[in-house]
């Protein structure tokens, strides 16, 4: 096949035929880069979008740490904060404030596992200052408490 550059610029569509078959079309280029054929992706389409997230987010790590570093606390593993951050190697100060991650709401938790979040809220502000309060810990998360609750009756069992 001797391909040097096809375009489809039309918007996409989907077509059904009556046989039952689909058939959908995508806009694309595909050109020659050293030899190669590769599909160009409109610009209005970020390749991005795509691909699957690897790796976790900041605070799904330290969630992950916090769970980690209280169960090491509750096994009797480590009797002090101290001892535990000398043992993985970070300042106390540090541990201190991931192991508040410990004391969000579950509903905040399970947002942030399903990276479910404002993206304007950032580590410091769940470990820093973190009030005791769940339904004051859901303002900081600009979480709507009524939806939140809503989400929470429709997934109980009947």
């Amino acid at each position: 096949m001797n391909l040097n550059s096809v375009e489809r610029l039309a918007e996409p569509t989907l077509m059904r035929d009556s046989d039952g078959s689909i058939t959908i079309s995508i806009p694309m280029r595909v050109r020659k880069y050293s030899g190669r054929q590769q599909i160009v992706l409109p610009r209005s389409i970020s390749f991005n979008e795509f691909q699957e997230k690897h790796g976790l987010t900041i605070l799904q790590a330290a969630l992950a740490r916090a769970r980690r570093w209280q169960t090491m606390l509750d096994s009797g593993r480590f009797t002090t904060v101290r001892q535990l951050a000398l043992s993985e190697k970070v300042d106390p100060s540090y541990v201190s404030r991931v192991m508040n991650l410990n004391l969000l709401c579950p509903e905040i938790v399970k947002r942030i596992l399903d990276d479910d979040l404002d993206t304007s809220l950032s580590f410091n502000d769940f470990c820093i200052g973190l009030p005791s309060i769940w339904n004051e810990q859901m303002q900081r998360a600009k979480i709507d408490q009524v939806k939140a609750q809503d989400d929470l009756t429709v997934a109980l069992p009947p």
